[in-house]
């Protein structure tokens, strides 16, 4: 075995521009690969975690499409339907339910900028959110409004400075940061309820209701509860993932395609690339069969070849993906909508050892056909030829 690989190594190198565009190739198609198996993995991954980061078991929001409400809740934006403070009151009085706290979220477009997410929330609010860190102090006043570190830090502001907020002729006390989250948390500007509410004229309305459970088994019961509140829908974390899911689906069918022609042409470049190494090797195929050598020795010694390609491909395109996978994830996030804001590509062995296994596969597939032609030219007639 070690005596036909040398043999196909030296094979290899007697054409070095065909066989490095051959394993370029090669390397293009697994890197897609593995890629977007890192993709796949990291999404759905990121998504759980923001969704789980809301502290919230589901939400009730005003009847209307169910993508809005997704972009809601991943990333901000405008629902023109508003449920009130009475059915906050309403839902909290609900069996099963320990907590319901209305969220005022709304989108302040700002002239030759960009727009501003304001939150609204009160005292309740911060009890939906464990996780977070304020530096300072809440809310003391309703001039008071809370910045993220991240976005502070970056105009120079700190605690007991002044907000003018863009777009609205009213200065606000900066009573307390945000330290870092790495969620959606970082790019919003959080004001008291009311004052969010008065911005938008939009006084004694909420954009969702965030509800917590008392029994998570018994959450169908809180929906049809919920739903029978007039003009109201409830949605739980697990159908805001699904919705998300099918957002992607369309993305994820293109990439697919994109994944399976690559690989395919691969296929084609190794089978066309040793295709060729035969045709030149012609003669010498045949006096190696005159001397003694099987067509289980032929097609082993071809094969090695089309394998040593694809698996030095598959290496090559892993390591690409390992370290360009940062730089190709601000591209990703780009095209794909409602991308959460953890790692949109997360690796691991199993995708390395799939990716190899692929590769291997490519290689004994392309390096097939040549390896039986090669196998089955007459030692007379290939000593022969030119």
């Amino acid at each position: 075995m070690f005596k036909y690989l040398q043999v196909a190594l030296k094979n290899l190198l007697r054409r070095r521009f065909r066989t490095f565009l051959t394993v370029l190739g090669i390397a293009i198609g697994i890197s897609m690969l593995f890629s977007f198996m890192a993709f796949s993995k990291g999404y759905e991954a990121s998504m759980r975690q923001e969704l789980n980061r809301l502290g919230a078991h589901m939400l009730a929001i005003a009847k209307g499409c169910p993508y809005e409400a997704t972009a809601l809740i991943m990333h901000g934006g405008v629902i023109e339907d508003y449920l009130t403070v009475e059915d906050v009151a309403r839902i909290k009085e609900m069996p099963n339910v320990q907590n319901a706290v209305g969220m005022f979220m709304n989108l302040l477009v700002v002239p030759h900028g960009k727009s501003i997410v304001i939150f609204g929330m009160n005292e309740e609010s911060f009890a939906m959110r464990p996780w977070w860190t304020v530096r300072g102090t809440k809310f003391v006043d309703a001039n008071s409004v809370i910045l993220p570190e991240v976005m502070a830090t970056a105009m120079g502001l700190d605690i007991g400075g002044i907000y003018r907020l863009p777009g609205v002729e009213r200065e606000f006390v900066i009573s307390g940061l945000l330290e870092k989250t790495g969620t959606q948390d970082d790019q919003f500007i959080y004001l008291p309820l009311l004052t969010a509410q008065e911005i938008f004229n939009a006084t004694g309305k909420v954009t969702s209701i965030a509800i917590q459970l008392e029994d998570l088994s018994l959450v169908q019961q809180v929906v049809d509860s919920v739903e029978s509140l007039p003009d109201v829908q409830a949605i739980t974390m697990s159908q805001v993932l699904a919705t998300a899911q099918t957002l992607m689906s369309s993305a994820q069918a293109m990439i697919n395609s994109i994944v399976v022609i690559a690989v395919v042409i691969s296929a084609l470049g190794v089978m066309n690339s040793i295709l060729m190494s035969v045709f030149e090797r012609t003669r010498e195929i045949g006096m190696m069969k005159a001397v003694g050598a099987s067509q289980s020795d032929i097609i082993s010694l071809v094969w090695i070849e089309s394998v040593l390609l694809s698996l030095t491909g598959g290496v090559l395109g892993i390591l690409a993906s390992l370290g360009g996978g940062r730089l190709i994830e601000p591209l990703i996030r780009g095209v794909i909508p409602f991308a959460p804001l953890g790692d949109l590509l997360v690796f691991d062995l199993e995708m390395v050892f799939i990716s190899l296994f692929s590769a291997l596969l490519l290689g004994l597939i392309a390096g097939a056909y040549p390896a039986i032609r090669a196998s089955q030219l007459s030692p007379m007639e290939a000593i022969r030829s030119e």
